[in-house]
């Protein structure tokens, strides 16, 4: 490679016009964070965002308003955006704004299934080989505010299509974690409900696979599993506990973003957890 891939992971953001809950102003938060990742005077190939854009946007009454507002917020800094849907998003809207966005050097394939989904893959850097890929699946498979995604059996087949290819690497992102993280509530409530499922193709390919990278949980974590690297992000919005023994998602409000920066070279991934401070947000 002429030089590695780099991208910006973040996650759960949970963008509202009001705040979500007692000192959670999200939408301060959002505008703090996309100033601070307009700061960073490193190169940044791509901002990945996993998922949960806004809060109850998945809802039938919401309007895709705040979905388009945070979109543009994001997209003030410039930097190609790709995403993943959440539980809470709307994935209507969200595919609109992704869509209406694309750069014109990005040549998009959309993985098609019998109900609706934003899952696709691209190559970042064709002149390489083996090419570097990204590939996003969507497992919000509920209109409800349902914390256990599913990936839906047409995904699977083409995942398995596309990792078959020697010719290609794949770096890989949704929302949701699809294997047990050592934490009560989290592999009670929110895990993939197939994600074991998922874990034995991901293990089978493990060569292939430069990562899995994932929000949904609002804390930065990564684990190795039969040689496949497993990575999530941080909220910039709200925090829950993840040690071993935590029985409950219990709301932290500290005034910390979290973000990944990823890079993907011939000598591998490395994952390096960023973060800022936040303010409260002024009258």
């Amino acid at each position: 490679m002429n030089h590695p891939l780099r991208m910006l992971h973040i996650s759960d953001t949970h963008w509202a016009n009001e705040p979500i809950a007692p000192g959670i102003d999200s939408q301060a938060r959002l505008n703090q964070l996309c100033d601070w990742i307009a700061s960073i005077h490193q190169p940044i190939d791509a901002l990945i965002h996993t998922g949960d854009w806004v809060h109850r946007g998945q809802l039938d009454c919401d309007s895709g308003e705040s979905t388009q507002a945070a979109w543009n917020r994001l997209a003030q800094i410039g930097i190609p955006i790709l995403t993943a849907v959440g539980n809470h998003d709307n994935r209507s809207v969200l595919t609109q704004c992704f869509q209406q966005n694309l750069p014109a050097h990005w040549t998009v394939h959309y993985i098609h299934s019998k109900h609706p989904r934003l899952a696709y893959w691209l190559t970042l850097n064709p002149q390489t080989s083996p090419h570097e890929c990204v590939l996003v699946l969507d497992a919000r498979d509920s209109q409800d505010i349902d914390p256990r995604g599913r990936l839906c059996d047409d995904q699977i087949v083409a995942l398995e299509q596309l990792l078959s290819d020697p010719n290609r690497n794949w770096t890989i992102f949704l929302h949701y974690p699809p294997i047990p993280l050592e934490c009560d509530w989290i592999d009670r409530t929110m895990l993939l409900e197939n994600g074991t499922r998922l874990h034995a193709i991901f293990a089978t390919y493990a060569k292939q696979i430069r990562g899995v990278f994932f929000g949904h949980i609002h804390r930065p974590i990564c684990c190795v599993k039969d040689s496949v690297l497993y990575a999530s992000t941080g909220s910039a919005t709200m925090h829950f506990p993840n040690m071993p023994s935590d029985s409950a998602a219990i709301m932290q409000s500290d005034p910390v973003a979290f973000a990944n920066y990823i890079s993907i070279s011939d000598s591998g991934t490395l994952v390096k957890t960023q973060w800022t401070m936040l303010h409260p947000a002024l009258p």
